[in-house]
């Protein structure tokens, strides 16, 4: 029952927003400053991120035109929170790509997403350790990325962590059979995201009501207020929504590299750097 309410709220927005797909409800994030790149677009779209579940999801979309729901708010949040670009192209994407797209739901999810629309999503989810709930063995990652499927659940969802031995005896170079992370530190990718959200709301206190909720012009000079995100309404560039790992993917919970791995490192590092400088002198 809960999702057709969802749906005809969503088909409510489309006929009281035509433009909801291509315009902010909330008009003051039209003028939000977005800092990714369209080579990371691409990567995104492509499932080639670095990250095991975005990219499955990712994959699966682009081959057979559909994804699992919980997937959807994984890659979407990916795609805003952490490479910090506009829902409208995440939006422009799914609805080019997914077999089931419906305009009014796919621009009213990605606006709840992308903070502008009547509701803002209180949650992010993190790209590794969401896979505790829908992926824990990581069934589906060796499904869609065939290339990682002689790794262990505990690795399969963060490779740049495992041994370098683990890694040769599962025949992947990261960054040539699979693609190195596109984000090293993903906390601070979301804190300067917020901060660009944060700067918005600064630059329209008028708009802030009290408790940090935002005001909304529902009819002229009727005004309501929108329910806001936890972070935003304290005003704080802290990771107050977050997602914790699960014990397979908690780094302080198992030896990350041993002595031979590092060894290998450590050849594998020297070899590049004298690759390359050998490309460099031809």
């Amino acid at each position: 029952a809960r999702r057709f309410f969802w749906r005809d709220l969503a088909y409510w927005c489309l006929w009281r927003f035509p433009d909801m797909p291509t315009k902010s409800i909330r008009e003051h994030y039209e003028r939000e400053a977005w800092a990714g790149t369209d080579l990371q677009l691409r990567r995104w779209q492509r499932g080639r991120t670095g990250f095991p579940l975005v990219d499955a999801g990712m994959r699966q979309l682009w081959k057979v035109g559909w994804m699992p729901n919980y997937l959807r708010h994984i890659c979407a949040q990916f795609l805003i929170e952490y490479l910090d670009i506009s829902w409208k192209s995440g939006f422009e994407w799914f609805d080019y790509t997914l077999v089931d797209s419906d305009v009014a739901i796919n621009a009213f999810m990605w606006q709840n997403g992308g903070h502008s629309g009547l509701d803002q999503w209180n949650f992010v989810m993190h790209p590794i350790f969401a896979a505790k709930t829908c992926d824990p063995d990581g069934d589906y990652v060796r499904r869609w990325l065939p290339e990682l499927r002689h790794l262990p659940p505990e690795y399969i969802h963060c490779p740049w962590e495992a041994p370098q031995r683990l890694l040769i005896g599962a025949n992947i170079i990261l960054g040539r059979t699979y693609h190195e992370q596109i984000i090293e530190d993903l906390d601070q990718a979301r804190v300067k995201h917020t901060r660009n959200v944060l700067a918005v709301r600064r630059d329209n206190k008028g708009l802030i009501a009290k408790g940090g909720n935002e005001w909304f012009e529902a009819r002229p000079g009727q005004w309501v207020t929108l329910i806001t995100r936890e972070d935003f309404r304290q005003d704080t560039e802290a990771l107050v929504t977050r997602q914790t790992a699960d014990d397979p993917r908690h780094a302080k919970r198992r030896q990350l590299q041993d002595p031979l791995s590092l060894v290998i490192g450590d050849c594998a590092r020297q070899h590049d750097t004298a690759q390359a400088a050998a490309e460099r002198d031809i």
